[in-house]
């Protein structure tokens, strides 16, 4: 929440300085990126939402979202995902993809390898090898 109340004076100040009662983050920035919460946030801004809407969301829908995981489960992930996956669908859309073309920005997720158990550093950028369309294992089609 403090992230959230530091971006909302960031947007209302470039509101008063542009003159633009309805600007929103993504209006301003090219490239949003986050990890964990930072991420859903970044996402959030990428697909325009204004900060105000992003802080309501997280009030409304964090009880549901960050219900921890059992004790035992919580050395791989700290909350259960099917809630967090949920709200987070009312939001994106449920068919939404990293390379859906309602995000206004570039946008750089990092998510953890469950695999390896490394940094797993994703993004919309067109010209990254691993979001080629033709790809079989494009990134771009990886569901928000």
């Amino acid at each position: 929440m403090i992230t959230l109340e530091v971006l909302k004076r960031l947007e209302q100040i470039m509101r008063e300085r542009s003159g633009k009662p309805d600007l929103v983050l993504s209006d301003y920035f090219d490239y949003v990126a986050g990890t964990s919460t930072g991420a859903i946030i970044a996402t959030c801004i990428s697909i325009g939402m204004t900060v105000d809407s992003i802080a309501t969301f997280y009030h409304e829908s964090g009880p549901a979202m960050f219900s921890r995981a059992g004790l035992l489960k919580r050395f791989w992930y700290k909350f259960k995902d099917e809630s967090l996956a949920e709200q987070l669908q009312t939001v994106l859309g449920k068919e939404t993809t990293l390379g859906d073309p309602k995000i206004r920005t570039l946008l750089m997720l990092v998510l953890r390898n469950a695999t390896t158990d490394s940094p797993w550093p994703v993004s919309n950028n067109p010209r990254a090898k691993y979001n080629l369309r033709g790809r079989p294992d494009c990134n771009l089609n990886l569901p928000l």
